[in-house]
Parts: structure tokens; C-alpha cells; sequence
């Protein structure tokens, strides 16, 4: 939803309250994780066209005439500047350095490397106003620049290493992993020694369409049993099926598409708790954005639940949509705008 068409050379967005429950109970919601470039491909997109809520957008992005970001400037519900992203490129358009700038000019600076085909091989982040506080990762590529490996260093030595083995069709890929540290109570780092164990991680099986059909989660970390998932697909490669095994199958989604290869059907059963059962059914407009969101199921008491959601657009001269507002039970509750200036 936040493709772009033209050359953008600004967008200036946020999301607000409709006009007539300003005051009223209804607010825009902020969450620290959500204060991020990431943040609208992520959880608010999900939040944004399936629940009843709206969490906080306020940013000002700018663009070179490549399309690439020059900068972006985050804020908080009080208009207050959060953190500042700027990018750097080499001539081949190479992303080399993201610098996020924090309060009283604390930044966190990731500087990115290349080989000659412009493959990622190493990055490097640290903070300002701590020289040992750093991380490196150096990336070993094999047939077709695929990645087969991550190392990792930080002020502590080695920290992580990562193995990936490709069989010679593709069709499986297992990741082994060699962890020097382990989390204590406090989720913090503590050495454990300086090799560390190796042990399967995940393990992934591909068909001939590279879908993913079946994957392996702790296969073997700290003898825990490992967690199963097991994906269908139609015959234009939808995802159809998800199945989550644990010991036994204990949920699975299934998903339907429209000739466009739109979702329009969700369901998901938890077999152990069929309270958490739901279903989200969705339609869409002529230019193939959500305008119609239904969901179903019930509380922690058996009782039904379930609410509508309708999304009503305007668009610019380039095809933009502008303003979006989401209407929550024949409710217009908020509204998502994008002021957008063009090359």
C-alpha cells in the first residue's frame, strides 16, 4: 500500500482521527517499534487493514531523482522529531551507509560492502558515543551469489556463525549455526566459550517452483523438539495451506485468491484452542486496494465476535492514492494522508 508511481521527489504522511470522533475514546495508538521506515510494510499495514485500530504514522521522506531515499524524518503523536534516517549510495546505486540519528545527536551508523557484481559481502554497525559498541557481518557467497555463510564479530570476539548447505538441485537448504553465547535470565549475552557448539538451526524443502514446502525450526538447539511447518499451493504458486506441527498439527491458515492473485479468504484453526479460530474475508476496488474487510471469531469465552472494515480512497494525477479513510463498523475513525511532490 505505499507503492509510489512517477518520480517522488517528497511524501509527507500521517495517519489522524476523523474529524467527528476527535475527543472521543478512539485514539491513534504508538508503539517504540513502530516509530520506523520498516514499520509500514510491517505491523501497521497488518494492524491498518485487519483490526479495529490505528497505530501512529508521521513521517517526511525525501527521494533523489534515482527513486532512492535521501532522508526521512520519523515523529512522535506530539509532532516531535523521533529519529532521522539518511542513506548514502556508491555510483551503482549501491545502498553504503544508513545513519540513524537519536536525541541530543546519538546516531547508529551501518556501513554496507560490495564485491564486484554488487553483491552485499560484509556491514558493519556501531554507536556514536560508544567506539566499543559494534557488530560485523561477513557474508560468504557460493554458485549464483547465493549466500552459504555469516560470520559475525562484535567488541567480544566472535559472536555468532552461520553455515548453509545447498544440495545441488535447490530443492534443500539446511542452516547450521555455531553460537559462542547464550542468553542469561536478563535476555542479555554471556560468553559461553570460544568455538561454541554447531547444530541444525532450520532445515527448508523447495519444489520446482521454489516454493517453500516444508521447514524445520531448532532442529536440534538444546535438544528442544524442533517446530514443523508444512506449505500448499495452488497451481499459479499461492500459498493455499499452512500447517504449524509441534509433536502433532496443533494450528494450520488456509487462503483463497481472486483471478488477480489477491487473498480474499483467511481462515485459521487452532486445534488445541478453538476459541482462537478466525476467519478474514477481504475484496478490493478496481486498482486492486482493499475496500472491504470482514473478520470473524470469538473471545477468550466462546462468545462471537467479529467487526467490518470499509477504506475509502482519493488518488492524485498520477494515480496516487492521497487519503484513505477507514471506516471501522460504518464508523469513519481515521485517516491516512500522503502529500507526495513530483520530479
Amino acid at each position: 500500500m505505499d507503492t509510489i508511481y512517477g518520480n517522488p521527489k517528497s511524501v509527507r504522511m500521517k495517519v489522524e482521527l476523523f474529524e467527528d470522533v476527535k475527543g472521543a475514546k478512539v485514539k491513534i495508538f504508538e508503539l517504540e517499534s513502530q516509530k520506523s521506515p520498516k514499520h509500514i510494510t510491517s505491523g501497521f499495514i497488518g494492524n491498518w487493514t485487519r483490526g479495529l485500530r490505528a497505530s501512529n504514522i508521521k513521517c517526511y521522506i525525501v527521494f533523489l531523482e534515482n527513486r532512492k531515499k535521501d532522508y526521512e524524518i520519523w515523529y512522535d503523536n506530539d509532532d516531535e522529531v523521533d529519529t532521522e534516517y539518511y542513506y548514502k549510495y556508491d555510483k551503482n546505486e549501491n545502498l553504503v551507509e544508513t545513519k540513524e540519528l537519536f536525541y541530543d545527536d546519538v546516531y547508529y551508523l551501518t556501513r554496507y560492502f560490495y564485491n564486484k557484481s554488487n553483491l552485499l559481502i560484509s556491514e558493519s554497525r556501531y554507536w556514536s558515543d560508544d567506539s566499543n559498541d559494534f557488530v560485523h557481518w561477513y557474508y560468504a557467497r557460493g554458485y549464483e551469489g547465493k549466500v552459504i555463510g555469516v560470520k559475525s564479530f562484535d567488541e567480544y570476539g566472535s559472536r555468532d556463525i552461520v553455515t548453509i548447505e545447498i544440495d545441488s538441485i535447490e530443492n534443500s537448504i539446511k542452516e547450521y549455526r555455531q553460537r559462542v553465547f547464550n542468553y542469561n535470565n536478563n535476555n542479555s549475552f554471556k560468553i559461553k566459550d570460544s568455538i561454541g557448539n554447531k547444530f541444525l538451526m532450520k532445515k527448508r524443502i523447495f519444489d520446482a517452483f521454489e516454493n517453500k514446502i516444508y521447514e524445520e525450526r531448532g532442529v536440534e538447539e538444546n535438544s528442544k523438539k524442533p517446530y514443523k511447518i508444512i506449505y500448499r499451493y495452488d497451481d499459479r504458486n499461492n500459498l493455499i495451506y499452512q500447517g504449524n506441527i509441534k509433536d502433532t498439527l496443533n494450528s494450520y491458515f488456509k487462503y483463497r485468491y481472486n483471478s488477480n492473485d489477491l487473498k480474499t479468504y483467511c481462515e485459521h484453526v487452532n486445534i488445541k484452542y478453538p476459541n482462537n479460530n478466525d476467519t478474514i474475508v477481504y475484496k478490493y476496488n478496481d486498482k486492486n486496494l482493499i475496500k472491504h474487510v470482514k473478520y470473524s471469531g470469538k473471545d477468550s469465552y466462546g462468545r462471537k465476535r467479529g467487526h467490518v472494515l470499509d477504506f475509502k480512497y482519493k488518488f492524485d494525477r498520477k494515480g496516487n492514492w492521497t487519503k484513505i479513510t477507514k471506516i471501522v463498523n460504518g464508523e469513519p475513525l481515521y485517516v491516512w494522508t500522503r502529500k507526495i511532490k513530483y520530479y
